[in-house]
């Protein structure tokens, strides 16, 4: 009787440590979890996370912000054409850009020359002439928005004009204000301020014929005349690419004194690097006047290839 209860005691115990032993396996040992459960792929881990980390967050994350920067080229084009056919164009401009903190200062001056003769006898004639220039000042009042106050100044004897002088303050936005990559719009006010040429007389209402005295002379235009307009831009700049930049802007300028008194100017650039900091820039300008001087066209348009030289 004793002999039995003995063996079933040692089978009770045995029992008990197997139980114990299945249901506490040692520590460092880890459950697998059942198949369907979520798994632990390090191909999706953080890509999909709202908190903006992993590759998705990176594919749309904004580039750097605009900042601090300094630069300063110079471009330049010609043709020359002997023999036969006798003519010469040159092309060349500069533009500078800084800013420092809040502060942007934006200047650029182009010129345009061009001459032809019809024989080997004949003269040279103008073709082409106009200078311009531009100065620009900006107060980044935050990360978006601008105070600017900016001078244009050009001459260009073919529209008749010994000077017209643009003073235009305003305010900017910008969509996007990137340090490769820029979209902004402008509002303000424009103060124009025009110099007529010696040869800008009057025309008759078709513009061709010249208006003369009783006594036979040629009637003259006044020679100033003042214009005050609102003025209405906008812009898109990428170097997304760093040997590949684009930049376009339109300008539209509205007359406050008169409805018929608009002009519409666009100009687009697309330049690729050659080597180091030589790049060529194809240029397009636009310059529509819908009240022109009388025998001046209304629409001129401007198509340039230049070599560009970047300081820094």
């Amino acid at each position: 009787m004793r002999r039995c209860l003995a063996l079933a005691l040692i089978g009770l115990a045995t029992s008990l440590a197997a139980n114990v032993a299945m249901a506490a396996p040692p520590a460092d040992s880890e459950p697998q979890p059942p198949s369907g459960t979520v798994s632990r792929d390090p191909a999706s881990s953080g890509s999909t996370e709202l908190a903006g980390q992993g590759t998705f967050a990176q594919a749309t994350e904004r580039g750097e912000p605009a900042g601090d920067t300094l630069e300063w080229d110079l471009g330049f084009g010609a043709l020359v054409a002997t023999g036969n056919a006798r003519s010469t164009a040159i092309t060349g401009g500069t533009n500078f850009l800084i800013r420092r903190g809040r502060h942007q200062v934006l200047a650029n001056f182009l010129g345009n020359y061009g001459s032809a003769r019809a024989d080997g006898q004949s003269e040279p004639e103008p073709t082409v002439g106009n200078l311009q220039g531009r100065a620009r000042y900006d107060l980044f009042v935050a990360d978006r928005w601008s105070l600017f106050g900016m001078v244009t100044a050009r001459h260009d004897p073919f529209q008749r004009l010994d000077l017209r002088l643009n003073v235009d303050p305003g305010v900017a936005f910008y969509v996007i204000n990137e340090q490769k990559q820029k979209l902004y719009a402008e509002a303000g006010y424009d103060f124009q301020y025009d110099v007529r040429a010696d040869s800008a007389i009057a025309y008759e209402a078709d513009g061709e014929t010249p208006i003369y005295t009783a006594q036979g002379e040629l009637v003259y235009l006044p020679r100033t005349r003042t214009t005050h307009a609102a003025r209405l831009a906008a812009g898109y700049g990428n170097k997304l690419v760093e040997a590949v930049s684009f930049a376009t802007d339109l300008e539209y300028l509205q007359s406050l004194q008169q409805a018929t008194r608009w002009r519409l100017n666009w100009n687009t650039s697309f330049s690729t690097l050659l080597v180091s900091k030589l790049s060529m820039s194809a240029t397009f300008t636009l310059r529509l006047d819908n009240d022109p001087l009388p025998g001046v066209v209304s629409l001129d348009t401007l198509t340039s290839v230049n070599l560009v030289y970047r300081f820094f």
